[in-house]
Formats: C-alpha cells, structure tokens, sequence
C-alpha cells in the first residue's frame, strides 16, 4: 500500500477552479509542470516504512522484533500523515497564497496500511502468547 501512495500524485492545489499544482511524495509541480523538492520529508518518512514493512514480513521466526516493527510503521504512518498536512499547509500558503488544497484518494492508502500493521501487531502479540503458554504447559 505505502508503496502505491510513493508512485502516486497525493494532492493538488487549486484557485478559482483551476489546478495550479499536483503533490507527489518526493516533489510539487508548479502550472508550469517546474518540480519544487519541497515535499521530500514525505517520501523520507514513506520510504523506510515501505522498506521496513517489506522487511517485518520475513523475520516471522522473532515475533517480538516483528511486532515491534509493527507499531514503529504504525508511528512513521502516523508522522507521514502530521507531515502531509503541515507541508500541504506551508507549501500553498508559501507558493501560491491562498488556495485550496484537495486531499487525492492514494493519500487513504497510508491509513489502510496503518490498520493492516495494528492488525498484525494484535495477531502477533495473541500468536505470542499462545506459544509462551504452550510452554508452561510442557
């Protein structure tokens, strides 16, 4: 998910009705199709949970290591979103003044990941628990 959301547009700028700017992750562009590297702590935030998501698939055997990364994406995706705002704000009041920012449906996917790694977390942590008592058990 947090994959498709780097490739994606996330937002647009508009004035008067007309789209004065698209938002990617890593950059804006103006209507003159210029890139403005303003957005980069975006993907500096998007890129490592992408990264580290991929990662916490494969160490199945360390449970806690696993869920711990869990809820370290679900904190990077909670910064991305703080992130996504905040910059959204700054860059059209620095850029264009007063315009309206109008949130795109890859910017949902984040959120969607989010719940995904909570429910993980969960399933680990109850996963966890069902082996500990298992051991108590022999």
């Amino acid at each position: 998910m947090t994959v498709i959301c780097l490739c994606m547009q996330i937002g647009s700028f508009k004035a008067a009705g007309l789209q004065v700017g698209r938002v990617y992750n890593l950059w804006f562009t103006d209507p003159l199709g210029h890139r403005h590297f303003d957005t980069w702590p975006l993907m500096a935030i998007l890129l490592p949970t992408a990264a580290l998501g991929t990662y916490t698939i494969f160490i199945f055997h360390n449970r806690k290591v696993q869920a711990l990364f869990c809820a370290l994406n679900a904190l990077l995706i909670i910064g991305w979103y703080v992130c996504y705002f905040v910059v959204a704000k700054t860059i059209g009041d620095k850029t264009w003044g007063t315009v309206d920012f109008k949130p795109l449906w890859p910017a949902v996917l984040p959120a969607i990941a989010l719940i995904f790694y909570l429910m993980a977390r969960h399933a680990i942590k109850a996963d966890e628990k069902l082996v500990r008592s298992m051991d108590r058990i022999r």
